[in-house]
Order: structure tokens, then C-alpha cells, then sequence
């Protein structure tokens, strides 16, 4: 392969450094040993570190967790930036076969301690002088810009504490650490957290950590319904489906039932409509949800009728009664409205009807 022939033994760096990243990449489209070999044989030869950073990142992105590769991340974490640091934790946390690292390992021990002391200085917990670290009094005379400054930098600080502190408790559930200090950092994010990290911090919660709380199930109805990007909708929708006992178990049923009816004519989104016709099956909801719907057809208000059939395009239409009452729908109703909707389920649904 050109890369490792050629770019992985030039002698300068960057070229290297974007050789062995670039190996990462194919690596998940192309599997081949002779990949991770170059990269292994890198991290243990190489003698620039940045070169070093980015092939232990790319061979724990694509699952193979070798000890010098993650001793290596582990003292970029300690001692790099924030820049630096942020970039590694999301490495870890998105890196594949997460449950094959030897937990028994002194590496893997020293990274537990390091993700659980990045979360204790989150601003979600009370901050003890240690965990502050050392602080700087300016003296009383100092300019006003220059307080002004100071009060900034201490602001800043804390929102970097408390990015670090999300990434790390996420890479705590990836990799099944299950302590208090975790759950209660992925608890804060559900509340104060951006929509990234509600969305990640949800699915944490519900697949890896098994916390099936009624705050949790009302996180996710809330994510179902006002998330911005359409994979977070999708994704909190699919996660209501383990939660199955749960929401019966907290008489939350009729909730959610409803969050999931509405999501199937009023998202934006087609994919994530299909993904909810998938969820409600996968609950045995199908048919009680066909009953809402069906009736829906016969309302006054066009409005609740073009729901109606905007919903049975998601469902699907098994029955010749059903189709037969959807085709009159387009020849007899008064809402151009309604009958756009109907040719627009037809032509979704590929139905050929002679009508």
C-alpha cells in the first residue's frame, strides 16, 4: 500500500502523522492486518509525538487495544491541552469494541481514575480547594479590564471543566464503569447538558447503564419531540423501545403513546417517521395505533384528516376496506389539502389502483 510504503517512512512528520490517520480511516472501510501492523509498528518506533498521538488514536478507534497505544493516549489526556484532551476522550468514547480492553490492565486502571477525576471537577459537584486547583489573587489596585479579564478566564475554565467532565463520563458508559460519580454526571447533562450530549448521555443512560428512570423516559419524550437534528429524534425514538417495562411500570404509557403518534405525521423527517412506525411495532402498538388513525379520516377538521392520512403513509395499508376508504378520500373529500396528502401516500406507498 502507497501509505505505508511511502508516506509512514517519510521523513517529516506531518506527512506521517497524516498517514497513519488516514489508516485509521480506510482501515474502517477496508479491513487489513497489514494496517494495523504498520500502525503498531509506529507507535512503538516512532519518535515524534504527535505521530505517536495520532496512531495510538487510530488503532483504539478501530477497536485494537494495544497497552502502548493507550498508555500513550492516557499521558495526552494527563498532560495535553484541552483542545487535545477533548479530541482523545471522543476517540474513546466512539472507539469500537469498547468490552474488549482488559479491564484487569494497569492502563485501563489508570484511566478510571483519570475519567472519574476529570467528572469530580464538573460544576455539578461541589468543588473542594484540590479539585479547584491552585487559585490567584490579583492585588486590590489591579486595573478594572484586568479583573474584567480574570473574571472571563475563570468562566471559561469552568465550562472547560465541565466539557471535559461530560466527555469523560460518557467514556465511563462506553465502557461500562458504572459509579455513582458517572450516573450523576449524565443525570446533569439530561438537564443542562447541549443537545449533543442529552442525545449521547440519554442513550448511555438507557443501553449501558440500565437506568430506566421516569426522569429519563420524560428526557427522551422531550428529545423525541424538540431536538434540532434528526439522528437525536430517531435515536431517542429507538431507545423507548428498552424502556418498554419501565413506562408501563410508571404509568407512562399513554405518554408515550401519544409522543409516538404525533411524531408519525408531524416530524420533518421520513426517516425518522419510519423509525417510529419500526418502534411502535417493535411495542405491538400497530394495531391500536391503526384504530387512531383510521378514525382520524373521519373528522371534521381537515387538519386532523390529512394527519390522519399523513400517518397510515408511515403504517402502511393492509386491507382492501382501507385502501378503498383511502381512494374515496381522494375522489369525494372537499380539502385539496387532504386530497394532496392522499397522492402523495399513494405515491409512497406504491399503490396501483386502477382509480
Amino acid at each position: 500500500m502507497f501509505l505505508i510504503n511511502n508516506n509512514m517512512r517519510s521523513e517529516i512528520a506531518k506527512v506521517r502523522k497524516e498517514a497513519v490517520r488516514d489508516l485509521g480511516i480506510l482501515y474502517k472501510t477496508r479491513s487489513n492486518y497489514a494496517v494495523i501492523n504498520a500502525l503498531k509498528e509506529t507507535v512503538y518506533t516512532d519518535d515524534n509525538i504527535f505521530v505517536l498521538i495520532e496512531a495510538s488514536k487510530s488503532l483504539l478507534s478501530i477497536g485494537v487495544w494495544d497497552s502502548a497505544a493507550l498508555e500513550i493516549v492516557l499521558q495526552a489526556i494527563k498532560y495535553g491541552s484541552q483542545g487535545l484532551r477533548f479530541t482523545l476522550l471522543e476517540t474513546l468514547r466512539t472507539a469500537s469494541n469498547p468490552n474488549s480492553v482488559n479491564k484487569q490492565s494497569v492502563q485501563f486502571r489508570v484511566l478510571h481514575g483519570l475519567l472519574l477525576n476529570l467528572i469530580k471537577r464538573g460544576s455539578h459537584l461541589p468543588q473542594t480547594e484540590e479539585n479547584k486547583g491552585p487559585t490567584f489573587t490579583l492585588p486590590s489596585d489591579t486595573p478594572t479590564l484586568l479583573l474584567k479579564l480574570q473574571k472571563e478566564n475563570k468562566k471559561k475554565g469552568a465550562a472547560d471543566n465541565d466539557t471535559l467532565a461530560a466527555h469523560a463520563a460518557l467514556v465511563c458508559a462506553a465502557f461500562l464503569i458504572v459509579d455513582d460519580e458517572v450516573k450523576d454526571c449524565l443525570l446533569h447533562l439530561l438537564r443542562d447538558g447541549t443537545e449533543d450530549l442529552q442525545s449521547w448521555s440519554l442513550g448511555a443512560l438507557v443501553s449501558k447503564m440500565s437506568h430506566h428512570s421516569p426522569d429519563v423516559i420524560r428526557s427522551i419524550l422531550s428529545q423525541m419531540k424538540s431536538a434540532v437534528k434528526s439522528e437525536h429524534r430517531a435515536a431517542a425514538a429507538e431507545l423507548i423501545v428498552d424502556l418498554k417495562q419501565s413506562i408501563e411500570k410508571n404509568g407512562l404509557t399513554q405518554q408515550v403513546f401519544d409522543g409516538l403518534q404525533l411524531m408519525l405525521y408531524d416530524d420533518c423527517s421520513r426517516e425518522v417517521r419510519q423509525k417510529v412506525a419500526k418502534v411502535i411495532a417493535s411495542l405491538g402498538l400497530h394495531a391500536k395505533m391503526l384504530q387512531v388513525v383510521v378514525r382520524k379520516l373521519d373528522d371534521i377538521n381537515e387538519d386532523v384528516r390529512g394527519q390522519g392520512v399523513m400517518s397510515l403513509s408511515i403504517l402502511g395499508i393492509k386491507g382492501k376496506s382501507l385502501l378503498n376508504q383511502l381512494l374515496d378520500i381522494l375522489e369525494l373529500d372537499s380539502s385539496i389539502f387532504v386530497r394532496i396528502q392522499v397522492m402523495r401516500a399513494v405515491k409512497e406507498l406504491n399503490i396501483a389502483d386502477r382509480r
